[in-house]
């Protein structure tokens, strides 16, 4: 695990060849959370992922694959690249928010009706729905149609699919959302980690209200960049192009 986390190839792999037992039946937990922190790491895991998986982990080979979260790392993290490889593991999620992450439009449109209102059917089918820890982490509270709609809109966002999300925005979803990775803050909170310039210029765009504060520190995304990642180059963006928005305006 450390060195899943370090990005260090050669000991992950020298690891697990010298251990092989970890790669067998009854490691198939482990092998799961190997592959969740690939999925969930800020920086690109997909050699790793692919070494892991050249192993021919048992993981590959179960009847019934055991339950994960990698999706929905690889989506929240903006990995949405190992996508074909958590496919030889799991099918994908049939639900609105994994075919928005996944760049499915088809299959996005297929989750409302003639009139555009969203039409999502049992909402126990769809995350975070059916999903209570991250509910319960963005204080969401009993599950609604609105919180599928915004996690679809978060993950079309992360995951650099601007058509998806701009039909999104369009059928309900909320620039201003409180979606977060862990607790309420916004999407443009959370694209501070990633330094995605493309996707914070398209929720500007669009009109997201750059003064809300996030739950624990009560900062700005603004103020993540400049305080919590220490940024002062992308805060100072962010503020030109409140600015110019707001001269837009005008």
């Amino acid at each position: 695990m450390s060195a899943l986390n370090d990005g260090d190839l050669p000991s992950f792999v020298g690891l697990l060849r010298r251990d092989a037992w970890l790669l067998s039946d009854a490691f198939v937990t482990f092998q799961v959370g190997l592959i969740e922190g690939t999925a969930a790491a800020l920086n690109d895991r997909a050699a790793l992922l692919k070494a892991l998986l050249d192993l021919d982990p048992a993981v590959l080979h179960c009847p019934v694959p055991p339950s994960s979260r990698a999706f929905v790392h690889a989506f929240t993290y903006a990995q949405a690249h190992l996508v074909p490889m958590l496919l030889r593991i799991w099918p994908m999620p049939d639900d609105l928010p994994h075919a928005a992450g996944n760049g499915d439009f088809a299959q996005v449109k297929r989750w409302f009706d003639a009139t555009g209102r969203p039409a999502l059917g049992d909402l126990a089918n769809h995350f975070p729905a059916n999903d209570n820890w991250i509910r319960e982490n963005l204080k969401w509270g009993e599950p609604s149609v609105q919180q599928v709609l915004d996690t679809a809109l978060a993950w079309a966002v992360m995951n650099y699919h601007f058509e998806i999300a701009d039909f999104l925005l369009g059928h309900g979803a909320d620039v201003n959302t409180s979606w977060s990775s862990h607790e309420p803050a916004t999407i443009l909170h959370e694209l501070v980690w990633h330094k995605n310039y493309e996707a914070m210029q398209f929720l500007i765009d669009r009109g997201i209200d750059m003064t809300i504060r996030d739950y624990r520190w009560e900062a700005t995304a603004v103020g993540w960049a400049a305080v919590a990642a220490k940024d002062e180059k992308m805060a100072q963006w962010m503020r030109d192009a409140q600015q110019r928005r707001e001269h837009a305006s005008h």
